[in-house]
């Protein structure tokens, strides 16, 4: 059986989210087969589409822009935070 007929992942809808949680598992895991489904013809063109959610994944909340990762390995949240308060 090939990972496209039993995937180890399956994400439902190509917005913002599923694209940083997909991005998020390959990154933790390069092995992982990800199989993503859309049923509009692009993608974030729901909640995701730039109207909808002005360009900042979810209020910044998972957005990896605003969220990076320092040299010792923790997490700097000062612009997410910053970003969230704005919306």
């Amino acid at each position: 059986m090939s990972s496209t007929d039993s995937p180890d992942v399956v994400l439902i809808g190509a917005g913002i989210m599923s694209a940083t949680l997909g991005t998020l598992l390959k990154e933790l895991d390069p092995t992982l087969s990800v199989t993503l489904f859309e049923s509009l013809h692009d993608c974030a063109q729901e909640s995701s589409q730039g109207w909808n959610n002005a360009g900042t994944g979810h209020a910044a909340n998972c957005e990896l822009n605003y969220t990076p990762q320092r040299d010792d390995g923790s997490v700097d949240i000062a612009k997410a935070l910053k970003v969230n308060t704005q919306f």
